[in-house]
């Protein structure tokens, strides 16, 4: 059977006045008893509580009943005893009209089972529904004073920036921003959220509460203007809602620190506004990407972790290099690495390459490892070069002689297979001019000499001779596809004019990385460089060890 809920509280000002609990206790089991003929009851008793809000521990056991429909009335000596907030009233009632529980109010001489209880209360409720309004009101009113003046009103706070308590503002955070540098710097060079989510999944970088990263998230780190340093309020009816006229937003350029420079924001939201709505319409041209010539072949000689690509600053005659960073760092670990840019590396690797190229040419010549290591060393850009490993001049020295024997560091099969296949190719050679010569002095003697043989021995010798002159040709064109990779065959690399324009200054030994930056299409670039280079260790911001396709590790040792 349900049960009478009388409700009693008073603050601790009042346990001796008219108000006190043993009174309004009196007063309602006399009503229940005389009034309403109910003795089953229950008193929940909130003692020294305050009526400003409902985190009180007697009211909330009393709603709990009421939800489990256990409580038929709740009765009060006065409706400022259950609640003195009348918002809190109004959802308070709509719980007891859900659960059909009758409120009286002795004070107030309503009941709400009465059609004029029920009226004066709808009268309180109107009221009720005016000061929300009024509060709201004056609450926007007031926020809206506060963000025009610069002033925070409290958000979750952005990924990259932590509280400021002398600012009372977000302030970039030193460890946050590189995350949020990451994101940016690979959206300006790959236009992809999808790709920047599974890195940063795949590289264990956290969100800012700690979880995984998806292509919403990404973007909306994109998308946010914060970063730029504009603080925008009123953006949105709610967090989630529709987006407000622009009229009514509040808009402050330049209002914080910024993470993230004006241009480079305004190119990643262009960017990401083609791909919403532009990439499957006709006509439509991909914005042209950013080649990093180095990246996805770097590691951090100082804790061995990848290293990602980015922008580094563009010059004034438009050379634009890329810098590569150590993604230990944007993980939140401990690593000092420096980062490193195309203007030191391309020339050293390059010019390393023309060098390489230079001593291949030479190899009939070469005397001893001091000679070959003067070759490779030739340039400006190895003057921090102390020497090149003894290990790695054996080898070479040994691989361009011809030698695989008593060498420091041992070949791998690749490059042993590619100089094998380099002596049967010249076996092969020497067999096509042979059988061609063949031909040649068979053709004659049965064309001039009546007595030489038949015409069936003729097609038959012929016959044989073109088989093999076949077979050799065959053997020649599949040994090309294996000759030693260093030797850069220009045939891999003409199929196009900037590609052609390369191998002839490969070739001559003219190169300046900066030049062929500007001149030529850096994916040829890129493309040659993952063509022959497998990885490239960075140390002090320098190429410290270079392992080629071919399976060659040429370490450098750098003066101290």
């Amino acid at each position: 059977m349900k049960k009478a809920a009388l409700y009693v509280r008073v603050s601790t000002g009042h346990q001796i006045d008219k108000d006190s609990l043993p009174h309004q206790r009196k007063e309602l089991k006399n009503y229940c008893k005389h009034v309403l003929h109910l003795d089953n009851l229950e008193i929940f008793e909130d003692a020294g509580r305050s009526g400003k809000n409902t985190d009180r521990p007697a009211f909330q056991r009393m709603m709990n009943k009421i939800e489990s429909d256990e409580i038929s009335h709740v009765i009060v000596y006065k409706i400022d005893r259950i609640s003195r907030n009348l918002v809190d009233f109004s959802l308070m009632y709509d719980k007891f009209r859900e659960h059909r529980v009758t409120f009286i109010s002795l004070n107030e001489q309503f009941d709400t089972s009465s059609a004029i209880g029920e009226a004066v209360l709808k009268i309180i409720l109107v009221f009720a529904e005016l000061e929300r309004k009024l509060t709201s009101e004056r609450v926007t009113d007031i926020m809206l004073d506060r963000a025009s003046a610069g002033l925070w009103n409290g958000a979750n706070m952005p990924l990259g920036y932590h509280w400021d308590e002398e600012t009372k503002f977000p302030s970039p955070d030193e460890i946050e921003r590189k995350t949020v540098e990451l994101i940016f710097n690979m959206y300006d060079e790959c236009h992809s959220s999808t790709i920047i989510t599974r890195y940063l999944n795949d590289n264990g970088i956290r969100t800012k509460r700690n979880g995984e990263w998806t292509t919403k998230t990404v973007a909306d780190i994109i998308r946010n203007p914060f970063y730029k340093g504009t603080y925008r309020y009123n953006y949105r009816n709610s967090p989630h809602g529709k987006i407000r006229p622009e009229e009514e937003w509040i808009v402050r350029e330049d209002n914080h620190p910024a993470i993230i420079s004006k241009e480079q924001w305004a190119r990643c939201n262009i960017a990401m506004d083609k791909n919403a709505t532009g990439k499957n319409l006709p006509g439509f041209e991909p914005m042209k990407k950013h080649i990093h010539i180095f990246g996805g072949i770097c590691t951090c000689g100082e804790c061995g972790s990848n290293m990602h690509a980015g922008k580094d600053d563009k010059r004034a005659d438009g050379f634009w290099p890329s810098q590569y960073r150590c993604a230990s760092r944007a993980r939140k670990t401990v690593c000092s690495a420096k980062p490193a840019s195309d203007v030191r590396i391309g020339p050293f690797i390059f010019k390393y390459i023309v060098n390489f190229l230079s001593a291949y040419s030479k190899r009939n010549t070469l005397l001893d490892v001091k000679e070959l290591e003067n070759i490779l060393l030739d340039g400006k850009e190895f003057k921090n070069v102390a020497y090149i490993s003894s290990s790695t001049l054996n080898e070479i020295f040994n691989l361009l002689k011809g030698r695989s024997y008593n060498v420091a560091y041992q070949a791998t099969s690749t490059i042993k297979s590619n100089h094998e296949s380099s002596s049967l190719l010249d076996k092969k050679r020497t067999e096509v001019e042979k059988y061609t010569r063949a031909l040649d002095r068979l053709k004659k003697a049965y064309l001039f000499d009546d007595d030489s043989m038949s015409e069936e021995e003729y097609l038959s010798t012929k016959r044989d001779l073109e088989v093999n002159l076949i077979a050799a040709k065959n053997k020649i064109a599949e040994l090309e596809d294996d000759i030693f990779n260093a030797s850069i065959d220009e045939s891999a690399f003409i199929s196009s004019a900037s590609s052609f324009i390369l191998t002839q200054k490969l070739k001559s030994g003219e190169v300046n990385f900066k030049e062929l930056m500007l001149t030529i299409d850096n994916k040829v670039l890129k493309d040659f460089i993952r063509a022959i280079v497998d990885d490239i260790v960075i140390l002090k911001s320098m190429p410290s060890v270079i392992t080629f396709k071919n399976g060659l590790v040429h370490e450098f040792i750098y003066k101290e």
